[in-house]
């Protein structure tokens, strides 16, 4: 027949328990019991217990009494001497409790002549008296009574925190991302046709739904206590234009077909989308406050502003672009050092060569940058295609990421890396006022030389003319000096700014001759006579001098480094 569980444990303890033995203290004698062990166990042995004597102090004792009380077992108390040194004292427990009434520590000190020894009884009474409810540690207390765990503080009950309530939210349906997808193929080539910028939704879809806060849990104190959760927070919305709640104000829904945005703060809105062919003297100048896409030509002098983003799908040449977002120039720009084109937050273009460009965040180029002036308030990467930055000035707060820096034939580059917010937007501003009045002199030029033209052919000028051909030379050697005087200022700025110690250039196969790298106050890194081969990295090093190394900076930081992955701000 099967064994019980009790039969069970009352074999184990028959054939497998070990002896054990106790000496107290009573009335001034030590007594000694001992217990007889199972049929496999470990019997107790006289070495063991007159160790025990010892530490008792008990230096007179009686070792045939006690030979003969370990032989025979039998659980019975025997007098085997006499016990001196002091009163018996039992074990000591002392507890510690945490202001919070969390925690609960407990420090027992031994029992001394013979004196009582604390048992899991005596807990059970002791905590029950002052309290404790919940959250003793079982397992611990064991331990501590088991191998008599002596003058150690341990943590034997501890309380529970309340869980917090989750803050409810808005859950957004669309992909709210406003970065291009930048998939190069197999041959590292960017396709600026399939770049899926433009989402879309129709009236009445669903944009984004409120989710409800998720209830927590109350905690319990080691009394018994409960500890209220903290209620969370409700998701608030933040609507933007041609958006509507419904009655619950559960649901966002679309009130038009357009462009759905997450901007930066939570406010969701649908921007209308203008589509134009062409934007020329049929259209006139373009501000829209929503999302602008041309589909073919912009004609040089013109001028396109949105709150939202732009894109264009051919290339561009002299133009004025503005746009709060991005901008994509899907064919690149030709600028012919005319026109500026400014996003707030990043540019993606396929190629720029003498353009004008300023960015918020930041400048991606696949193909190559040449002549040009490029500012960007954290990172400019040109790759994907050839990846060329040739020539012009280069302006970027945090890193400039390059396949090839500079030409063959020398042309001569002039970058500048870790400009401080403030210089930065102080250059942008002076960057501004220099081509306001750039275009101010090149129309007092073109009207000075068509009056001269004009006059050329008269023998003599009336007063008129001469006022007339005297304010024009005035105005040119006015503005003449204006534009002198803001690129000296603008050249001050630019040699004696404090750059980022993290700022740094990444290129990744040449850096050709004639190449110029201000880091700020005077450190340059110049490549005058020499190629240098393979990707390296330029940067401080810990002396603060521009130096060129095989491996990036430690701090690296980099906006753009995988652009597939980009994320909305």
């Amino acid at each position: 027949m099967r064994p019980n569980f009790t039969d069970s444990i009352l074999d184990e303890l028959e054939n497998f328990e070990d002896g054990s033995f106790q000496i107290r203290n009573l009335n001034g004698y030590a007594m000694l019991s001992v217990f007889k062990a199972g049929k496999n166990g470990k019997a107790v042995s006289v070495k063991e217990v007159l160790s025990r004597i010892k530490l008792f102090g008990i230096e007179v004792y009686d070792t045939n009494l006690i030979q003969k009380v370990v032989r025979e077992a039998d659980g019975e108390e025997y007098k085997i001497a006499e016990w001196k040194g002091g009163q018996p004292q039992d074990a000591n427990v002392e507890l510690e409790f945490s202001p919070d009434s969390m925690q609960c520590y407990m420090t027992i000190t031994p029992p001394k002549h013979g004196g009582h020894m604390i048992s899991k009884t005596d807990l059970q009474i002791i905590f029950k008296n002052n309290g404790i409810k919940y959250g003793l540690k079982e397992d611990v207390i064991e331990n501590i009574l088991t191998n008599n765990k002596y003058y150690i503080k341990y943590l034997i009950a501890e309380g529970t925190q309340p869980i917090s309530s989750t803050n409810g939210y808005i859950k957004v349906h669309f992909d709210s991302s406003s970065k291009p997808e930048l998939n190069p193929d197999e041959r590292g080539k960017v396709d600026f046709r399939d770049i899926h910028l433009i989402k879309s939704v129709k009236a009445g879809e669903i944009l984004a739904e409120k989710v409800d806060p998720h209830p927590g849990k109350p905690g319990k104190t080691i009394f018994g206590v409960e500890i209220p959760f903290d209620i969370g927070e409700q998701g608030e919305w933040k609507l933007g234009e041609n958006v509507s709640l419904d009655n619950e104000g559960k649901n966002l829904r679309s009130l038009i077909e357009g462009r759905p945005v997450l901007d930066s703060d939570g406010t969701i809105r649908v921007d209308e989308v203008c589509l134009l062919e062409n934007v020329d003297y049929s259209t006139g100048n373009v501000d829209f406050p929503g999302t602008i896409i041309v589909e073919g030509n912009v004609a040089d002098n013109f001028t396109l502003r949105t709150k939202g983003s732009l894109i264009i799908k051919k290339s561009v040449g002299r133009v004025f672009l503005h746009a709060d977002k991005d901008i994509v120039l899907s064919g690149g720009v030709m600028g012919r050092n005319g026109g500026h084109i400014e996003a707030g937050n990043d540019i993606y273009a396929k190629f720029i060569e003498q353009g004008n460009l300023k960015a918020g965040h930041n400048i991606l180029i696949v193909e190559a940058s040449m002549h040009s002036e490029l500012v960007a308030g954290d990172s400019i990467i040109i790759m994907g295609g050839r990846g060329e930055l040739i020539g012009g000035e280069t302006i970027a707060g945090n890193s400039i990421t390059v396949s090839k820096l500079g030409a063959v034939v020398e042309t001569r580059t002039n970058l500048m890396i870790g400009l401080p917010p403030a210089v930065l937007d102080e250059l942008k501003k002076m960057k501004m006022e220099i081509i306001a009045k750039e275009e101010t002199l090149n129309k007092i030029l073109q009207s000075l030389q068509k009056t001269n033209e004009s006059f050329s052919q008269k023998k003599e000028l009336s007063v008129d003319e001469k006022e007339l051909l005297k304010k024009l030379i005035g105005l040119e050697k006015k503005y003449s000096d204006i534009i002198r005087n803001l690129n000296a200022q603008y050249e001050s700025i630019t040699s004696n700014y404090d750059g980022s110690e993290n700022s740094f250039i990444e290129v990744e196969k040449f850096i050709y001759p004639r190449v110029s790298i201000n880091f700020g106050k005077g450190k340059l890194f110049n490549s005058e006579l020499k190629t240098i081969n393979g990707k390296c990295y330029v940067y401080l090093s810990q002396d603060g001098v521009p130096q060129e190394f095989p491996f990036p900076p430690k701090n690296i930081k980099k906006s753009l480094q995988n652009p597939k992955n980009s994320e909305s701000d």
